[in-house]
This record gives structure tokens, sequence and C-alpha cells, in this order.
């Protein structure tokens, strides 16, 4: 039996033949942001303009968390097992690279490209190459090489719903190359990503959407609250149609039941959150008029 759950949110060569020719050669939380407005203007650090610092980073906070809160959308879900996978910003991002390089046709376009150009380079440096550089290039091509096999394989599936499974997974990376390709993310000198909230919230939305796609998770009924008081709802159709679903009756109705009980807590929350945040700027304008 599937598990029910509830989620409340918000180069130069073309042919890869050649690549492999050349491989023989030596080539916040919201309650834990602050609950004491007065206690940050107790002890003010001061910039060069005489105002307070530690305000004016709070003030940044409590910015970032009204733009997200803008909006509040609850999602049901029916999924067959629930993923233990824990959100991890940094690993996130050096995963979804790696997947967009070899799982999409432009990823390994790119990287048989870069291999090329890698190769080019070693063989111009003749003797002179040193074994880590020889181990490090070899190492990347059997793993592009074991990518491409992988993709190639996938794409030829003569079973329905894997090969459903797979141009899925092919659109999804597709899609979030789009949207992370072109940020401009900072690293320290190691490599690694430094993230900001704004960054690690963004982040996090999308994690979840490859997760509904690789977990095969689909969304029966939704409701969207936004701000100016706009409300909507929508239901899977297999949900009013039982003779075309496989859903049973019993189960519609217990999927309605939880979705209107998760909207009705998500709703106490974010209204409690709006009026958080909007008491803590009211009580920091009298410091800042001071």
């Amino acid at each position: 039996m599937r598990d029910l759950a509830t989620n409340n949110k918000s180069n130069a060569a073309d042919d890869a033949n050649q690549v492999k020719a050349d491989s023989n050669k030596p080539v916040k939380k919201s309650s834990e942001l602050v609950t004491n407005a007065s206690s940050i203007a107790a002890s003010p650090k001061k910039d060069g303009a005489g105002e307070s610092t530690t305000l004016k980073k709070f003030r940044e906070t409590i910015k970032d968390v009204l733009e997200e809160i803008t909006s509040l959308e609850v999602n049901t879900l029916i999924v067959r097992q629930i993923p233990i996978a824990r959100f991890d910003a940094r690993e996130f991002y050096s995963n979804l690279i790696e997947s967009i390089m070899h799982k999409t046709e432009a990823g390994l376009h790119d990287t048989r490209k870069s291999l090329l150009e890698r190769s080019k380079e070693l063989q111009k440096k003749g003797s002179t190459v040193s074994q880590a550089e020889l181990d490090w290039y070899n190492q990347d091509l059997e793993i592009y090489k074991q990518a491409e096999r992988t993709f190639r394989e996938r794409q030829n599936l003569t079973d329905p719903q894997q090969k459903e499974q797979f141009e899925n997974e092919k659109a999804c990376y597709e899609q979030l190359a789009s949207k992370v390709l072109s940020l401009d993310i900072p690293k320290d000198a190691d490599g690694r990503i430094i993230t900001d909230a704004p960054m690690i919230r963004y982040f996090r939305t999308l994690w979840e959407f490859e997760q509904s796609i690789l977990n095969g998770e689909q969304i029966y009924a939704q409701t969207k609250f936004e701000l100016d008081g706009d409300l909507t709802n929508r239901f899977l159709d297999d949900l009013f149609v039982p003779t075309r679903s496989k859903i049973d009756p019993k189960m519609a109705k217990l999927v309605f039941d939880l979705h209107n009980q998760a909207v009705e807590n998500a709703q106490k929350q974010w209204t409690g959150l709006i009026t958080t945040c909007v008491n803590l700027v009211k009580d920091l304008i009298p410091f800042r008029d001071k």
C-alpha cells in the first residue's frame, strides 16, 4: 500500500568517438530570528554613518523573510515511499552540476568539448605533463564515458514507464540548468560555494522539485494563498472520476480531509509568522529614529 503524505510549502568536437580515441594518449527558521527587538538595540555597534550595524543586518533579515512569505502554498501528494534524503545546499549544488553535465544532451556535449580541449593541452605539454594531470584527465574521461553509456541506454529503453521516467528526469535537469547555470554564486578559496539565506531558500525549492521528479511524486491537491487575498485551489481530476482512476473513493475523501486540515494548520502558522515579523518591524522603528 502506498504511503499518504502531505507537504506544506511554499571544445571543438561534436563526435564522442573523437574523445574516446584520445583516451589512450597521454593526455533560519523564523522562530529562531529574534524575539526581543529591544535586546538588539541595547548594545548597538555603529558603522561609519553612526547607524547600528546589528540593527541594519537584522532589518535585512526581516526583509528577506517578508519577501519569502508573501504567499503560502500547500501541496498534498501520494507517494510510494518517503525519501530520507536531507537537504544540504552545498551538496545539492555539487550533485546538481554533475547531473546537468551527465544527464542532459547539452551537458554531455559540453563535457566532450572540455575533455577534447584538455587532451590537446596535455599533448602540447608532451613529456612535461605530470602524472597527477594524466590521472585526473583519465579519471574524468572514464566518468564521462560511463555517463554517456548510461544516458544512451536509458534513451533507448522500451519499457513505457522507464522511458517516461527518463524523459521526466532529463527535462527536470534541463529546466534546473536554466535556473542555476546563470547564477553568479561566490566561492571560497577551496571552491566551496558561499550561500546566504535567500540562496539557500532558493536552492531548497529547486531541491524539492528535483526530489519530486526522482521519486515519481504527483501533486493531487494544491492550495495557494496570496498576500493580496487571492486564493487558488487545484485538484487532480482523478479524485473526481473514480471510474477512470485507480484511486478508491474512500482514499479520495481521505486526501481531501488531510488537505483541508493541512491548509488550516498552514494558514495559522503563516498568519502567525507574518504578524510576528510585522510587530518586530514596528518595534524597530523607534530605535531607527533615535
